[in-house]
């Protein structure tokens, strides 16, 4: 009640709010009434809304206590009839002992309504018998097959009968078995007939299907029976003899072996017989696997239940069986071109268009297993670079020494028709022999073929540095005496040429088999190691060549800036008529190995030149001496000058070193001493390389400047020298030493 009260009160004081909220303005009392009608008729809304759900709640109550009701006089009825049948339970028991006698007959009667049912078969097993054999022989096996069910089928009834018994004889069940014994041998002259049948299956479905089709019945047939036979195992203990038969496993088996067989019959050279076996193994065996799937994809399918999925069994069993065979093959032993052959063959030919992934087949071989395991490719790769190495280490030994011999002989080298250069067939043979390597493991993978360039690489740099060995030995043993070899200085000029065509063809042989786009820090250091063993033998051999040249000219450089040099010109002319002799036979060299050794000379003989001005041999008296010998200098420059360009290509720079003999030769023309700092700071502006001791000895050839005033001046005209900068000129004076120091002489 107290809750009525309040909620009542509660909407007075709405009802109130509600009010004074109408009727805050005076015009809003003329509507009272229309206000009044409204909440009337809102407030009848809601009292019939009120009343609708109070009597539907009423009605479900009123429907709940009537189930009620229903459930109570149902579990009571349920109470009653569960007494009746407590009470008319307690009278089974005895009943068991009484009926004991009819359960025993009943069992009686259905091994006797099982035996009724078999007798006709019992009595006809010999006959039976052979009738089956007489059908397997004939081919009809579904005939066959009946038969033998029939026969299976009354043993197997027997037996279970027997199973049943709670007193189970062992005598009964030995006697049956011997009885139809004959039954199991007709049961695998079956099998083995069935077996027959599919080892042929390839040839047999081409002609006649249907022999395959009976085949896979009779194995369907046998399954079916084999998991009725489990079936009755789990729920009786009983397992027919014999069962589970497995001929469906036992069929893929006798597939697996016949595939085994084909392959092995594709066999049909070894070594002894025919170099070419593998390769010939490996295309039979293409052409015989090609074949064969293509005829299980088109006829076996047909043939063969869905569930077999006869495609991907067949191409696993080719798949397993060939890998076993190339196992074999590996495992035997391969040499020579077989490793190529053999990779070539796993690698690109059976996952290619040729086999697998032709359009017949369209077999993708990534979802199978790999056809020689990555240890043993890994291997085979190892095995076949390694032969590659120690043939390229034996050939190139014998080719070092046919060079050698080349050397040796008494006669000069090949000339080049094209280019009139002396050279050896070694390097483009060598490189061919490269570039065959490559192009065969190219039909590898592109993988070997990266690490046979390698080997390549490492082959020839070897090749290089025992070349280099062998120059030098030649060079020293010519040098010990040169009567020995009459064409030492052909030989040397066909070794420049070789070392640089041998840079060159390794450049060619990059372009064509380095990987595009490739960055191999490692791989392209040892690249760059061998082109500069190369590059630097080329270099090391015309510095030899030159060498042989400068040994004759060593008493005319000697005999410059003597006292017998001032009025005579035979020093320079005989150095000039010499050179150009040595440069008769230097036009046997390629075109930029001439421009290297002409600049070489070049620079040596300039070199050289400078040595002898400033070796103290002798100093001008007067400045007219100093004037003349400026002027001899002058003009022996411009004839050297004019020999270097009688002979230098287009291209070589004959001017600089003439340029710097010009102010050394300003130096001593200089009359005025004090104007003297001028031409200095010319030379050590020009000749960056020049060093103190070297401009003191300048200086002290003149003659004129006082020893208490030598230091001084070549440190003013070296204090002007303007910081270095880079520079294409060759380095004169940076080779040019000297046993004593000036400076240190005048010092003490």
């Amino acid at each position: 009640m107290s809750s009525m009260d309040e909620i009542e009160e509660e909407a007075k004081a709405a009802a109130e709010k509600m009010v004074m909220n109408m009727m805050q303005r005076p015009g809003q009392l003329e509507k009272v009434e229309h206000y009044k009608k409204r909440i009337t008729h809102k407030k009848a809304s809601i009292e019939a809304q009120l009343k609708s759900a109070v009597q539907g709640k009423l009605d479900g109550v009123s429907v709940g206590l009537k189930q009620l009701q229903e459930c109570l006089d149902d579990v009571q009825e349920i109470s009653k009839k569960m007494d009746e049948l407590e009470d008319l339970l307690k009278g089974v028991p005895p009943l068991v002992a009484t009926l004991q006698a009819v359960r025993e007959e009943d069992l009686r009667h259905s091994q006797y309504v099982t035996a009724m049912d078999s007798l006709k078969h019992i009595f006809t097993v010999p006959e039976s018998v052979a009738k089956t054999k007489q059908w397997i022989g004939e081919g009809k096996l579904l005939h066959a097959h009946q038969c033998l069910n029939d026969l299976e089928n009354s043993r197997d009834d027997l037996l279970h009968e027997l199973h049943r018994l709670p007193n189970q004889s062992s005598h009964d069940k030995i006697m049956l078995k011997a009885y139809f014994e004959d039954v199991e041998i007709v049961s695998n002259l079956l099998e083995k007939q069935i077996k027959l049948i599919l080892a042929r299956t390839l040839n047999t479905v081409r002609k006649e299907p249907t022999v395959i089709v009976t085949a896979l019945r009779i194995i369907e047939r046998e399954e079916k029976r084999d998991r009725m036979a489990l079936e009755q195992q789990v729920q009786s203990g009983f397992l027919p003899p014999g069962r589970p038969k497995n001929w469906k496993n036992k069929a893929f088996e006798v597939l697996e072996c016949a595939v085994a067989q084909r392959i092995e019959g594709t066999r049909v050279d070894e070594r002894e017989d025919n170099k070419l076996w593998l390769v010939r193994y490996l295309e039979l065996t293409r052409q015989l696997i090609l074949e064969d799937l293509r005829v299980v994809k088109t006829l076996c399918v047909p043939c063969f239940p869905p569930h077999y999925d006869i495609v991907t069994n067949y191409v696993n069993m080719y798949h397993t069986c060939l890998s076993a065979s190339l196992q074999d093959v590996v495992q035997s032993g391969i040499e020579g071109n077989e490793y190529v052959t053999l990779l070539s063959w796993v690698l690109n030919t059976y996952p290619g268009h040729e086999l697998m992934g032709s359009p017949e087949l369209k077999i993708d071989v990534t979802t199978l297993p790999p056809l020689l395991s990555d240890d043993v490719m890994q291997r085979l790769q190892d095995e076949y670079l390694r032969k590659m190495e120690s043939n390229y280490m034996e050939w190139m030994e014998k080719t070092l020494e046919s060079e050698r011999a080349e050397w040796s002989a008494n006669r000069a080298p090949d000339v080049e028709p094209h280019s009139n250069a002396y050279h050896t067939h070694a390097p483009v043979i060598i490189f061919q022999m490269i570039d065959q390597n490559l192009q065969v493991t190219e039909t590898i993978s592109k993988d070997i073929t990266f690490k046979a360039l390698l080997l390549s690489i490492d082959q020839v740099t070897r090749y290089g540095n025992m070349y280099r060995e062998g120059v030098i030995q030649f060079k020293n043993a010519h040098f010990s005496d040169r009567s020995r070899v009459v064409y030492f200085t052909h030989h040397m000029i066909t070794i420049v040429n070789n070392s640089e065509q041998m840079a060159r063809l390794a450049q060619q042989t990059q372009a064509r088999h380095w990987p595009p786009a490739l960055h191999d820090p490692a791989a392209e250091a040892k690249f760059d190691n061998m082109l500069a063993t190369f590059n630097n033998l080329r270099d090391e051999a015309a510095k030899f060549l030159l060498e042989e040249a400068f040994l004759d000219l060593e008493v005319h450089f000697d005999d410059l800036f003597t006292s017998k040099w001032l009025p005579s010109s035979i020093p320079v002319d005989t150095i000039c008529i010499t050179l150009d002799d040595y440069f008769q036979d230097y036009n046997h060299l390629r075109e930029k190995n001439f421009e290297y050794v002409i600049n070489e000379a070049q620079n040596l003989v300039y070199r050289k030149y400078i040595t002898a001005m400033l070796s103290k041999k002798m100093a001008f008296k007067t400045v007219e001496e100093a004037q003349q010998a400026a002027n001899k200098i002058l003009k022996e420059g411009k004839q050297i000058r004019s020999f270097f360009t009688k002979i230098a290509p287009e291209g070589v720079n004959v001017d600089w070193p003439f340029e710097v003999i010009s102010m050394l030769a300003e130096v001593l023309r200089c009359q005025d001493i004090e104007m003297l700092s001028l031409d200095l700071h010319s030379v050590v502006s020009k000749c960056a390389d020049m060093s103190e001791e070297q401009l003191a000895r300048l200086v002290w050839l003149r003659g004129d400047v006082p020893r208490a005033r030598l230091r001084d001046t070549v440190a003013v005209a070296l204090a002007s020298r303007p910081a270095p900068r880079p520079t294409a000129h060759p380095a004169l004076f940076a080779h040019i030493t000297f046993n004593d120091s000036l400076l240190s002489h005048f010092a003490r």
